[in-house]
């Protein structure tokens, strides 16, 4: 009750929180893509829990189709195809989220060093920025991956050598137009030095329209990495990752299923993260992303 004796109607905690969530996400598209991203997170954190059989076993008949023993089937060895493919979430779906997050923070740094400093240091690293963004990006990722030999580790190095520039473009646009704002500029006054200004007064007005950029791109650093893994510049045998796992599947038309479910795995992260990322765009509305 208030002072004035209204009674106030108490809100539940759950109520509280869905009324915290943007409505853009609450929408039904922007729910079902937070529900599908968030379920295969889960099945990242708890897969080896809920696997039935080891995803590097061959023991089971080869070639089998989906039944009630083996919910996807069996791959040619005699491995359980839902056990590959739940562990393979975690080889992709992890890889991706790193090489995002290495991305960002790589192509921020440059960015906002670059439009706060200007002159010769904004030359030089946006030139090489350039240099990176002339080239096509699966083409580049492809000579990087095949340059340092076929392994994971070479595959996300390859994809982060390609994934940063966007960032520090997006970046550096915003840090050009808070250079000259007025708290910027009081900040100095008060004798904040470079590195503080950047740290207390540009990058908390560029972290958030960055996270929504990163939101989108997770989707398609998955899709990356399992197009070079495809390849067979990434995961190699026997890892369990969707991109090999369709890779292998070419050579056995008539087994429909050793290569639907990875891609159908693959297609449901890339829709989801890329839907959540708009709705999450549309709730925060950065203009700044929208190069």
């Amino acid at each position: 009750m208030s002072d004035t004796g209204t009674v106030i109607p108490r809100v539940s905690f759950t109520r509280r929180i869905w009324r915290a969530i943007p409505r853009e996400i609450r929408m039904p598209v922007g729910m079902i893509a937070a529900l599908i991203a968030l379920g295969w997170i889960i099945i990242c954190i708890i897969g080896p829990s809920i696997i039935p059989y080891d995803p590097l076993t061959q023991d089971l008949p080869r070639l089998q189709p989906p039944s009630a023993q083996t919910w996807f089937g069996t791959d040619e060895l005699g491995r359980d195809l839902f056990s590959r493919v739940i562990a393979g979430a975690r080889v992709t779906i992890s890889l991706a989220l790193l090489l995002v997050i290495a991305s960002m923070i790589i192509g921020s740094l440059i960015g906002i060093i670059a439009g706060f400093f200007g002159r010769w240091v904004d030359e030089v690293l946006m030139r090489m920025t350039d240099i990176v963004l002339a080239f096509p990006t699966v083409i580049l990722a492809m000579v990087t991956a095949a340059a340092l030999g076929a392994s994971l580790f070479n595959a996300v190095l390859a994809a982060l050598i390609v994934s940063w520039p966007p960032y520090a473009r997006v970046v550096r646009s915003m840090v050009l137009s808070l250079r000259g704002a007025d708290f910027v500029a009081s900040g100095r006054l008060l004798g904040f030095s470079p590195l503080k200004s950047m740290r207390l007064d540009i990058l908390p007005n560029v972290g958030g329209p960055t996270l929504v950029m990163a939101s989108l791109d997770i989707g398609n650093a998955a899709l990356l990495l399992s197009g070079l893994s495809y390849l067979g510049l990434g995961a190699k045998p026997p890892t369990p990752e969707w991109g090999s796992m369709i890779s292998a599947a070419v050579n056995h038309y008539d087994s429909w299923w050793l290569g639907w479910f990875p891609g159908l795995a693959i297609c449901t992260v890339v829709i989801s993260f890329n839907f959540l990322g708009d709705a999450l765009r549309d709730a925060f509305d950065p203009e700044e992303v929208r190069v």
